[in-house]
């Protein structure tokens, strides 16, 4: 039997299904974070059931496929208004459908999903074998819909308006033909009869999935794919090229590849100290490192958000006031339930001056938060002002290190969790209770949501300060690190 997110497996790709279904002992069983998705999917699916009220749910699921689809079958006979988890069978496919809504011709298909307005490949392919199985049980499908989050709907009230916070997207125009899923079937039974396929590896693609430790696992960690975009990779791998400083010196078509091949080549940094020099020469002091950590929630918890909205709860800041001179560090953490962005502003406010630059490693990110909060959050306009002139004074530590710095230590990757411990190996997040923004957003839900002991609440929140700190004080050796090259 298949289910439709083998068949998913299968259209993204085929050696992930064929692992799946063969050799499913070498798939690395979720992590932290990949089940906390789940489980904030199922939260949104249980959200979306209530839009369509009077409904009732199938009970059996995948533990009796044969009982499921019979009782599927008498909700539908009585007549139900919204059937939730309806199951289906058929040509040896069996699927669970989120939201059977019933319509006065016939039967509408409803898949939720708890991602924002993007629509992804995927979804189309769940939904088509969705209604290739329904339709050919006999069942007059009038339409497929996929139920997903607005993230542009901007909540004013405590409580979210659901009809503008769930979008329906109509996916018939969208859907595979029954002809491609036959032959998609078709395939899939010669792929589960035949050896291991070979996996067309993509650093991006592969990213996240079960099967990357295994797929992954002949590949060298100074591969091509470090440096090149995935199709480059690939073909320098089909010419036996496996690392990157076996690429032939000056053949790739920039500057930038080219010195990066170099630094692994001969495994000695690279440094434009012309460049670095010009982008130190634009930092006017008082300097402010500056790092914020945030939340992500799916559903607002605050009024004047968005869903998915980073919502920053804690910021460190290092402040040297002229050259050479000492260093002070001033912090914000969030405390009790209210919106931590009003604590956090009217901290920035007062400790970040008029003049100088602010400083950060990837620095797009504080100055969109900052932009979002003086946009979104109904501050007098003299603070709105004022943060919209701060988030213009950002420099970006990353900057120099896209390509005018470049280490062999950093594997093609100008992060702060790669830079830092490449120029400062003595720098590093190894073993700290808290290492990095998924640890922090773990530890803000802690924090907000959970009950814990009141000594174990104070030593997470001393954790997230010395992480926070940790960032900002990253930033100021790192450009310590620069003055020195130049």
């Amino acid at each position: 039997m298949l289910s439709k997110s083998q068949y998913t497996k299968y259209k993204g790709c085929p050696k992930h299904l064929w692992l799946y279904r063969n050799k499913k002992e070498v798939l690395t069983p979720p992590d932290e974070a990949t089940q906390k998705k789940m489980a904030r999917g199922q939260d949104v699916g249980l959200l979306a059931q209530k839009q369509f009220p009077d409904g009732v749910a199938v009970q059996e699921g995948w533990k009796n496929p044969s009982a499921a689809v019979a009782q599927t079958r008498k909700l539908m006979a009585r007549g139900m208004p919204a059937i939730y988890e309806a199951a289906f069978l058929y040509n040896g496919i069996f699927v669970l459908v989120d939201i059977l809504e019933k319509t006065p011709t016939g039967w509408n298909i409803v898949e939720v999903k708890s991602s924002g307005k993007h629509l992804k490949a995927i979804y189309v392919d769940d939904v088509s074998i969705q209604n290739y199985v329904v339709s050919n049980c006999g069942v007059a499908v009038e339409h497929c819909y996929l139920m997903h989050i607005n993230t542009d709907y901007f909540q004013t009230t405590q409580e979210p308006d659901w009809k503008q916070f769930f979008l329906l997207t109509l996916l018939d125009p969208e859907l595979t033909s029954i002809q491609e899923i036959e032959q998609d079937i078709q395939d899939i039974k010669a792929l589960l009869a035949a050896p291991e396929p070979q996996a067309l590896l993509d650093k991006s693609g592969c990213a996240g999935c079960e099967a990357y430790a295994y797929c992954w696992r002949d590949v060298p960690k100074d591969s091509v794919f470090e440096v090149f975009r995935s199709n480059a990779a690939r073909e320098y791998m089909a010419l036996g090229i496996l690392r990157v400083q076996d690429v032939p010196p000056n053949s790739c078509n920039t500057d930038k590849l080219n010195h990066w091949v170099e630094v692994y080549r001969t495994q000695r940094p690279y440094i434009d100290r012309t460049a670095v020099a010009q982008w130190l020469n634009k930092l006017e002091y008082p300097l402010y490192y500056f790092d914020f950590e945030t939340t992500q929630p799916v559903i607002p918890l605050w009024p004047y958000s968005r869903p998915y909205q980073q919502i920053p709860f804690q910021f460190s800041l290092h402040i040297q006031r002229k050259p050479n001179g000492p260093f002070e560090h001033y912090e914000y953490l969030f405390e009790g339930k209210e919106d931590p962005r009003y604590g956090c502003v009217e901290a920035m406010l007062k400790y970040i001056g008029d003049n100088g630059t602010l400083i950060a490693h990837h620095a797009a990110f504080e100055k969109t938060r900052i932009r979002e909060m003086a946009k979104d959050l109904p501050l007098p306009q003299e603070q709105k002002d004022a943060l919209l002139r701060m988030s213009e004074r950002f420099m970006d530590t990353e900057t120099p290190f896209k390509q005018d710095y470049l280490h062999p230590n950093m594997h093609g990757s100008s992060s702060i969790k790669k830079v830092l411990p490449s120029l400062m190996p003595e720098m590093t997040y190894e073993g700290m209770p808290v290492a990095n923004g998924g640890d922090a957003m773990n530890a803000f839900d802690e924090l907000y949501f959970g009950n814990l002991p009141e000594q174990e609440a104070k030593q997470l929140r001393r954790d997230l300060l010395a992480y926070c700190k940790q960032d900002t004080w990253a930033m100021v050796k790192l450009v310590d690190a620069l003055r020195e090259s130049v």
